[in-house]
Parts: C-alpha cells; sequence; structure tokens
C-alpha cells in the first residue's frame, strides 16, 4: 500500500473516532434518585422532598464519562423524567450531587402520559444518533422505560445500545422457582449495582468502584430498605393474601429471607 493511501486511511480512521459519540440518556426518580414510586403513599413523599441519590450510579456515570472521553468519544447526558416539571429543580440537583452535566427534561402539561411523553422526548434526542454511535438507556420498572427504550433503538436501528432497568418492582430479578419473573429480551435488569459488575457495556468501571459496590453488597446498603416493602406487598399479591393476617405474616417473614439470600448469593 502506497504511503499516500495509508496516510489517507490512518485520517479516515481519526476522523471517524473524533466523530464517534456517545448518548447516556438517564430517568430520575428511581433510577438515580431513590423516589419509592412502587409504594406511593407517605413513603414517596418522604423520598420526594429527601431527594437521596444512589450513589453508585452517580460514581458509574461519571467513570462512563471519562472511559469514553480517554478513548477520544464525545458523551453527551439527558435526564428525562416524567415527573412534573414545576415539582423538580433538576438542573440544581444533577449538579449539586455531582452527576455528569447534562440537559435535564422533565414533563410539562401538554406533553400526554408517561409512555407518550417518553417516546416522544427521547426518540427526538435519539434521532441525532447514528447507527454507530454508542447509547446507554438507564430506567427502572416502576413505569415505561423499558418498553420505550426497546422500541424506540429497534425502530431506530440503534444496534450497539445497552438498556439497564433497576427492578424496582422485584419482579424481574430472581427470587425462586415459584414466583415468576418479567423481563423484556434485550434488556439488563438489575436489582443492584452488585448485578452491573462484568456487564459487557460497563467495560469502563474501575477497580475503585466495583470494590465501593462490593463493599455496599457486604453491609446491605445497595438497595433502600422501602423495596424490601415492596417485596412483601408483591408476595402478598402473588399468594391472594387479601386481609387474611397469616397469610400476611408468612409474606412479610418469606420476603425477609428472600432478602437476606440475595445478599448472600453474588
Amino acid at each position: 500500500m502506497k504511503l499516500a493511501n495509508i496516510l489517507l486511511f490512518v485520517l479516515i480512521f481519526a476522523t471517524q473516532l473524533i466523530e464517534a459519540k456517545v448518548f447516556v440518556i438517564s430517568d430520575i426518580d428511581d433510577t438515580i434518585k431513590k423516589a419509592n414510586s412502587a409504594n406511593g403513599g407517605i413513603g414517596q413523599a418522604y423520598h420526594f422532598f429527601k431527594k437521596r441519590i444512589y450513589p453508585e450510579m452517580r460514581d458509574l456515570f461519571n467513570e462512563l464519562e471519562s472511559g469514553y472521553e480517554k478513548l477520544g468519544e464525545e458523551v453527551e447526558f439527558y435526564y428525562v423524567s416524567a415527573a412534573p416539571d414545576a415539582l423538580f429543580q433538576q438542573d440544581k440537583w444533577i449538579n449539586k450531587n455531582k452527576f455528569p452535566k447534562g440537559q435535564a427534561i422533565l414533563r410539562r402539561p401538554g406533553d400526554g402520559d408517561t409512555y407518550e411523553y417518553k417516546t416522544n422526548t427521547i426518540g427526538a434526542i435519539l434521532k441525532a444518533a447514528k447507527p454507530t454511535d454508542t447509547i446507554y438507556l438507564f430506567g427502572d420498572n416502576s413505569s415505561k422505560d423499558a418498553i420505550v427504550y426497546k422500541e424506540l433503538t429497534e425502530k431506530l436501528g440503534l444496534v450497539n445500545s445497552f438498556i439497564y432497568i433497576r427492578d424496582v418492582e422485584t419482579d424481574a430479578t430472581f427470587w425462586n422457582t415459584d414466583l415468576p419473573v418479567n423481563q423484556l429480551a434485550g434488556v439488563n435488569y438489575f436489582f443492584s449495582e452488585r448485578e452491573l459488575i462484568g456487564e459487557e457495556g460497563l467495560f469502563f468501571m474501575t477497580e475503585k468502584l466495583i470494590k465501593t459496590i462490593m463493599t455496599a453488597y457486604a453491609d446491605q446498603r445497595l438497595v433502600p430498605k422501602y423495596t424490601l416493602k415492596t417485596l412483601e406487598k408483591r408476595l402478598r399479591k402473588e399468594w391472594g393474601c387479601g386481609l387474611n393476617f397469616g397469610c400476611r405474616c408468612t409474606a412479610e417473614n418469606e420476603s425477609e429471607k428472600l432478602w437476606q439470600d440475595y445478599y448472600t448469593r453474588l
């Protein structure tokens, strides 16, 4: 190969690397912020006012950004939530808690229901993506995130995409052979960040972050305790407990056993 052709090839390859882009789109409530959305009521109101983060997700997002920037790829973050725009100062919260800078978009009057709003909003963002770009989509299964993400990546032909869904409903995590698992094909579900270690799309995770996650797992700090109540409610529903006191007590005890088992099996 002539020197001129070699130089042209190198120039084209370098240009492609420079133009490569990574899109990161994330839900907020119960994805990066603890919200208790699966239970609602007073518990949800408490977490709305507290606005506590999932610190491991904050660290993971920052490592995602730095990891790809070291590879010469531009990273764009979008925080898209169906929560009403008037109720949450999203930009201030993201900056205060040291998440990567990015555009925060919340639902406004007239934006439609959660499915319509997220499909339209995220679809508009992803239309700027090329088939060769890398797409990360983070959400939870208390709403329509998995469905919207899967439909959009398939419709737009974004084959280099990774979908991660936090199992706040406790129905996408294997607990035992008696409880069904509700998952969409091609979607990566996780009950805690412990399950994200070793994921193909998260190759950039450092030993420091892995150690942080493992320590939090050992101390049973990765999953908010309110999710244990969600698991108990799920067992009561699966077993048709209704107002049966004995059944409800059994569900409470069994949920605690399953919880402890999760924190020892990985």
